[in-house]
């Protein structure tokens, strides 16, 4: 945050200043990178903003501004981080690109490390930081006007910030084809008003902006692995299903809009493109990386099959406990109950009698399978120990030790769904019955156990079924 803070001091002590001459024109030496990038038809994501300048701006205070290639439709365009400053491509084929400044707007440093985004031929931006405070101002550039104009929308949602990324944008993502924003969690800034901790500036919630109707909606909790994910990577690229981020030698594929993480742990993979770094300019394409080295002019790709990713053990949000879902969930296991009252005198019945040791009513038994039960006698008898159970010990139990890595994930994932979701109907909430852990012995595995508050109610439950 002190990062982001001092930016934000800095240039709001250069707007000041910024009734001198700005440059109207840039010129930029063409590359086979640009005459591909610009003959594409297709969607492509705005360029990640690079650290090396592959313009030289003339008017200082733009030169330590970073700044974002990005196509709408078939136009070319250079936008300037925290301003409304925009310059598109006059001549596509010369040797020497040129790019002129369309735009007339001042520059009021309200928008700083804000979202660029296209839909259609529109141009848009959501966010950033000014006056010691953060916004969500949906804004769009008028064409005609040369302005940028501020859209209404329902509420106002702050994008997320971390450190080490240096810049809010690359955490947001824009489907132009469902028209939704998606946000993994808020950070809010309000230094002008009070100093708060990192925690009271985090709301670690997932956001769906929908741009047709200008509505928000809460989506559910950030996952806390895709939330600590976030927080120590410093390798984020925007793809046409959502983003690819590397950590610790793992590549992981972000989607939105199935709230589904994949990752791919070959370890020569995320080596390859975390050597694109800043001094790069870079897009993704049809799960292929194009990227233009700055110092050597060097263009290059880099190919990203996405067969080869397998589906990690967490999601992008945890889903709320709904209206919907609960209901499917409960006509599957009561079909004769009715209302919410009564599912709650149920389940307090069902508390009541585990205490009292009272057999569980046939009418309401949960119903676990041969599978499940030998897992849960497995889980239950080392959480009895203060024990958790490891990934090798339930391969084992579920019959699946010699199998092929990605078959014995997607196992031990639909038995603990099944059992977690047979369990859900006993609490008004996201209770879960296999709770897990991360591993001491290696952080990048999970242990599992039995809730304390629930063994006794699971030893009768199991005993009822025998």
């Amino acid at each position: 945050m002190k990062k982001l803070l001092g930016l934000l001091l800095g240039l709001l002590v250069t707007g000041s200043v910024f009734s001198e001459d700005i440059d109207s024109v840039f010129t930029l030496k063409n590359s086979p990178f640009f005459t591909d990038l610009i003959r594409k038809k297709h969607l492509i994501q705005p360029l990640r903003s690079s650290e090396f300048n592959f313009i030289k701006p003339q008017f200082k205070h733009l030169k330590t501004r970073r700044y974002q290639f990005f196509k709408s439709g078939q136009d070319f365009f250079i936008h300037f981080n925290g301003s409304g400053f925009l310059y598109q491509l006059e001549n596509p084929t010369d040797s020497v690109l040129t790019f002129k400044r369309i735009d007339d707007t001042e520059n009021y440093n309200y928008n700083i490390e804000a979202f660029l985004f296209t839909h259609q031929k529109e141009i848009y931006n959501i966010g950033g930081y000014g006056f010691w405070r953060s916004s969500g101002t949906l804004r769009k550039y008028n064409h005609k006007d040369q302005e940028w104009d501020a859209e209404p929308i329902d509420q106002e949602i702050h994008l997320p910030y971390v450190n080490q990324l240096g810049t809010s944008g690359q955490l947001t993502w824009f489907n132009t084809n469902t028209e939704h924003l998606y946000i993994p969690f808020q950070t809010i800034i309000n230094s002008g008003v009070k100093s708060s901790g990192e925690d009271d500036e985090i709301v670690k919630k997932v956001y769906r902006l929908s741009l047709a109707t200008k509505t928000w909606k809460k989506l559910g909790k950030t996952h806390p692995d895709y939330f600590d994910l976030l927080q120590k990577t410093k390798w984020v690229l925007a793809t046409d299903s959502g983003q690819l981020i590397c950590f610790n030698h793992k590549v992981y594929q972000i989607n939105f809009e199935e709230n589904i993480i994949k990752e791919n742990t070959d370890p020569s993979l995320a080596q390859s493109l975390e050597r694109i770094n800043n001094d790069h300019l870079v897009y993704y394409d049809n799960q292929t990386i194009y990227y233009l080295n700055g110092k050597t002019w060097q263009y290059d790709s880099v190919k990203v099959d996405t067969a080869k990713f397998e589906k990690a053990n967490f999601k992008v949000w945890k889903k709320n406990n709904g209206f919907v879902t609960f209901w499917i969930i409960l006509v599957v296991l009561f079909s004769g109950a009715a209302g919410r009252k009564e599912i709650q005198k149920r389940r307090k019945k069902l508390l009541e009698d585990a205490a009292n040791k009272i057999p569980i009513s046939p009418s309401v038994k949960i119903k676990f399978n041969e599978t499940e039960k030998q897992l849960l006698n497995l889980l239950l008898e080392k959480s009895k120990q203060n024990s958790t159970t490891t990934i090798t010990e339930i391969n084992y139990v579920l019959g699946i030790k010699d199998k092929n890595v990605g078959l014995q994930k997607k196992v031990r994932s639909d038995v603990m769904k099944s059992i977690n979701e047979k369990f859900n109907f006993l609490q008004d909430g996201d209770t879960e019955l296999v709770c897990n852990i991360r591993s001491q012995a290696d952080k990048r595995f999970f242990e599992y156990y039995i809730d304390k508050e629930n063994i006794e109610l699971l030893e009768i439950m199991l005993r009822e079924e025998s």
